[in-house]
């Protein structure tokens, strides 16, 4: 047993004190065994859960769920501070140091005598200083360098797209996405004619690039974009459920006409 004498914290130093001292003691060996099981790997990982549970609160409005989903990731972060620090790869104050550092140099306009006046004049700031002071310049023999290979297909296709726009390869405006859109789903219809799987696939991957691109024009994440839809769904449909037991109705494919109408019902109950 590990004896703490835990205060709740008045300030934001004492406050994220306190949590690096409560992950260290559970990493400690009279600590919890799950928490000293974890690596970079799976804290990272939960890491990106508790983003999506925090972007729910945010996109619900739910005030107290944001506020207990950000301690979440907190933890998750502060977890992989303590691992690299176990692991002497280096101190948390060092990461942190960096960080602001970066930031101020970044911000030439703020902690300088740059001007922008605009967020793209600020992006170009921003870029300027990555390439010209900290020389993060591109190797000429691999384009997609900085794209992580562990990202998400959907977020890898966005993150190929602005890389293409840096270098001027883009549309000029939205109906030139809309006509390759069209163009990728007569691909699709095309290859279903064929009845050949793999380039069924392979069309399929087309027009959900083409997709990702317009969402990229309209200066849309995708992936929050398709979050908001699944949660949307779910909830629709479980409103759908709801309704279905109460009035006794199956949900199977003989009540399809039945299930449409309470979906048509839930959707004009949600526009009201």
């Amino acid at each position: 047993m590990i004896h703490i004498d835990y205060k709740d914290a008045d300030n934001l130093s004492d406050a994220l004190d306190n949590l690096y001292t409560i992950i260290t003691l559970l990493r400690s060996p009279e600590g919890c065994p799950w928490d000293r099981i974890q690596t970079n790997k799976t804290a990272t990982q939960s890491l990106i859960d508790e983003s999506y549970e925090y972007l729910d609160g945010v996109i619900k409005g739910n005030i107290d769920s944001q506020r207990e989903e950000i301690g979440d990731v907190m933890i998750n972060v502060f977890m992989n501070l303590r691992l690299h620090e176990e692991q002497k790869d280096f101190e948390p104050y060092e990461a942190i140091n960096e960080v602001c550092q970066k930031l101020i140099r970044r911000h030439p306009h703020v902690f300088g005598d740059a001007h922008a006046d605009s967020a793209e004049g600020v992006l170009t700031l921003w870029n300027n200083v990555k390439e010209n002071v900290e020389g993060h310049k591109e190797k000429s023999e691999d384009f997609f360098e900085h794209i992580p290979s562990s990202l998400p297909p959907l977020e890898t296709s966005y993150e190929i797209q602005k890389k293409l726009k840096k270098v001027g390869f883009d549309w000029d405006n939205t109906e030139g996405v809309f006509d390759k859109i069209k163009e990728e789903l007569e691909e699709v219809k095309e290859a279903i004619k064929e009845n050949n799987q793999d380039h069924i696939e392979e069309e399929i991957g087309d027009l959900l690039f083409s997709v990702v691109n317009l969402a990229r024009f309209l200066k849309v994440r995708p992936n929050v974009a398709l979050f908001r839809c699944n949660e949307k769904v779910k909830a629709r449909f479980q409103a759908l459920f709801n309704k279905a037991k109460e009035k006794g109705i199956p949900l199977d494919k003989d009540h399809v006409v039945e299930m449409n109408q309470l979906w048509d019902e839930i959707k004009s109950e949600e526009r009201k």
